[in-house]
């Protein structure tokens, strides 16, 4: 049964309230696979066309003594959000936020990236763009999700109990792999789900016993395990059942896509991690 590598967790940080509560779940999970949590801010400044050398040389001095004090706030707002026991590491780099997390993931072999989503809506959306939204498009690791709704909290740190939402695909079966793994490790319950999106579509058979015969049988070995069928939208029954059972975390598969109009994924994806009061782990498939 697959077992997550997740001995270097990667939490970029915009020193928003999201930031924070990232970095409370990264920490929890941290914690239980003995791994550390790198740090990142990660910010391209550049000196305006129009200024002199002499001027630019100027910036550049100010921009490395700017530096040297960031490595402490950033340092302070790790200490103060993480907890006590977890390693980290600080990184910081001048260098567009979207291309420096996709080369960290990959020169570090980090397993899981973990940022906040500020949740923009419409134009302003695709206007101003969403560097979670664009590293989740490219990144090649699962990505954990802190969404809008989300306060900073302790109690992100303590994962008891996940949800897991399967459509019997290959993709499910990943994303379910990757929650038992997850499961295992951190003591926590795990919520096996299947929404039936069509009234009357399954009348003649057994869905409850149907889930059940889909989920690995190794897995109630290693971690307890309950099944919840439901039906009606996908993303409402995601969130709802989320809610009634108090889950703290939730696991998905989630194939990204890209063009004008859409949003990052599917919309049942998009709105879980929009709407859901706990943080969304994306399984992605490329």
């Amino acid at each position: 049964m697959f077992t997550p590598r997740l001995d270097i967790i990667l939490c970029p940080t915009d020193f928003s309230t999201h930031s924070a509560a990232g970095l409370s779940v990264a920490g929890g999970i941290a914690r239980a696979f003995g791994g550390r949590v790198v740090v990142l801010h990660a910010q391209r400044l550049e000196a305006p066309v129009y200024f002199t050398k002499a001027q630019t040389r100027a910036l550049n001095a100010q921009l490395r003594r700017s530096a040297r004090a960031a490595w402490g706030y950033v340092n302070d707002f790790a200490t103060q959000n993480l907890p006590e026991d977890v390693d980290h590491t600080i990184l910081l780099l001048e260098e567009d936020p979207v291309a420096a997390v996709l080369r960290v993931v990959k020169e570090l072999h980090a397993g899981l990236v973990v940022m906040g989503t500020h949740g923009r809506t419409g134009l302003a959306r695709i206007r101003l763009g969403s560097v979670t939204e664009s590293v989740l498009r490219q990144v090649s690791v699962p990505a954990l999700t802190v969404g809008p709704r989300i306060k900073p909290s302790p109690r992100l740190a303590r994962i008891r109990r996940i949800l897991c939402p399967v459509n019997y695909s290959e993709l499910a079966r990943a994303a379910f792999e990757y929650a038992a793994g997850l499961a295992e490790k951190l003591g926590a319950q795990l919520v096996a789900m299947h929404v039936l999106e069509h009234a009357g579509h399954h009348a003649d058979s057994d869905p409850v016993r149907r889930l059940c015969d889909w989920l690995p049988a190794e897995v109630r070995s290693r971690c307890e395990v309950k099944e919840a069928v439901l039906e009606g939208r996908a993303s409402e029954q995601i969130v709802s059942e989320a809610r009634r059972s108090r889950a703290d975390l939730i696991v998905l598969g989630a194939q990204p896509r890209s063009f004008v109009g859409t949003v990052l994924f599917g919309s049942t994806s998009e709105l879980v991690i929009r709407n859901a009061l706990c943080p969304v782990v994306s399984v992605i498939r490329k």
